[in-house]
């Protein structure tokens, strides 16, 4: 395996998870004691231990206390989205299904970087079918920075399956978030347009190549095997 194609999940792969928003809410008032959810900021691209402290400092917590209980509360949101799992209502995008499974067949290796946290990110992949196709990850557990999470997701690719870096690595997202990590990271990045940002938005961003969306199977697989 001599390419590795990392995907982040929210608006890439899938177009919603109500279970997910639901189980930031109930970690926040039973850890916290805070009756809110990540409605009060704009979470888009961000990792899921970013908006924990975002969240909680507009309803007027500080650090320090957020600092204390945040294994907890990320304990406590993987507890609850277990719990919703069965009723999540979960939408995977077009063309994906297709384009995960063109690139299995040329034995391309593939992997998560997602601000989720690893049981909700492959809770989400389990409940469309598509977790078997991502041999390693980087998860909002991990690390709070997004650009570590595409590292951690590399380091895993060398450990397990002998891959050497060596600018062949890709990574999809539909954020400047996504984009910049990528960039910071040293891999290639494709944007994708199907969240709330633009073509140019992720243009402007630094993206190596944008796309409407994951459809043009033939077209991206080309890309990736240049």
């Amino acid at each position: 395996m001599n390419k590795l194609v990392l995907f982040d999940i929210d608006k890439t792969l899938i177009a919603s998870s109500t279970g997910h928003k639901a189980a930031f809410s109930i970690a926040f008032k039973e850890v916290y004691g805070v009756d809110t959810s990540i409605e009060v900021i704009q979470c888009h691209g961000k990792t899921d231990q970013q908006i924990i402290y975002e969240v909680l400092r507009v309803s007027g917590l500080d650090d320090t206390v957020i600092k204390s209980k945040i294994d907890l509360c990320m304990e406590t949101m993987v507890n609850a989205f277990k719990k919703l799992y069965k009723e999540d209502n979960i939408v995977i995008l077009h063309g994906v299904r297709e384009l995960l499974s063109a690139f299995k067949k040329n034995n391309i290796l593939m992997g998560l970087v997602t601000g989720n946290l690893e049981p909700i990110g492959r809770g989400k992949m389990k409940k469309l079918n598509l977790n078997q196709y991502f041999k390693v990850g980087g998860f909002g557990n991990e690390h709070i920075n997004r650009t570590e999470l595409v590292k951690i997701a590399i380091k895993k690719a060398q450990t397990n399956f002998n891959f050497t870096f060596s600018n062949n690595v890709f990574l999809f997202g539909d954020a400047p978030q996504d984009i910049n990590a990528g960039r910071e990271a040293g891999v290639k990045t494709i944007g994708v347009a199907t969240g709330i940002y633009t073509k140019k938005q992720l243009e402007s961003s630094g993206a190596s190549m944008v796309v409407d969306n994951l459809k043009n199977t033939n077209y991206l697989l080309r890309y990736i095997s240049e």
